[in-house]
């Protein structure tokens, strides 16, 4: 029985020795796995980093594209430096115009006044003034020189000579 119980000590032995050494080698597959998992995640975060930087250059390449469409357009309507495209809503004190029009801040009064008189061809043969916060409009002046800006609104008034 004792040279049994020998032959059992020397197995579990053994057994112990190749069961510490499977641990090691698992303690190094877990630490290999550990390293794996956080390069996983930095490349996953540099993914993620290029798709901004790739979905920003596609929202700059639209922006360069509209820009030049701006361009052509400007190009093609005869636009100088100093022109902007303005809004300008004409209503009348009795409220009957109630008009948007859209103009070009370099634009004399009177081509707008002629636009307003195709719409309401009434006040054309009517001795009309204009007024823009208050202050009286220049026909033969620019929108621009007369302080005429986006959104500005400007009541039409009917001369009385009563």
């Amino acid at each position: 029985m004792d040279k049994q119980n020998e032959e059992y000590k020397i197995k579990i032995n053994k057994l112990e020795k190749y069961i510490k050494e499977l641990e090691l080698k698992l303690k190094e597959k877990d630490t290999i796995i550990n390293e794996e998992k956080i390069k996983n995640d930095n490349l996953n975060k540099r993914i993620k980093e290029l798709e901004n930087i790739s979905n920003n250059n596609d929202k700059n390449n639209d922006i360069k594209e509209l820009e030049n469409e701006i361009k052509l357009f400007k190009s093609y309507c005869k636009f100088s430096e100093e022109d902007k495209l303005i809004s300008i809503k004409f209503i009348s004190a009795n409220q009957e115009i109630n008009y948007n029009i859209v103009a070009k801040n370099t634009d004399k009064f009177s081509k707008i006044e002629t636009i307003l008189y195709e719409k309401y061809p009434k006040y054309n043969g009517t001795d009309n003034f204009f007024l823009v916060d208050g202050n009286r409009i220049n026909r033969s002046r620019s929108l621009q020189d007369n302080k005429i800006k986006n959104n500005d609104i400007i009541t039409l008034q009917v001369e009385n000579y009563d």
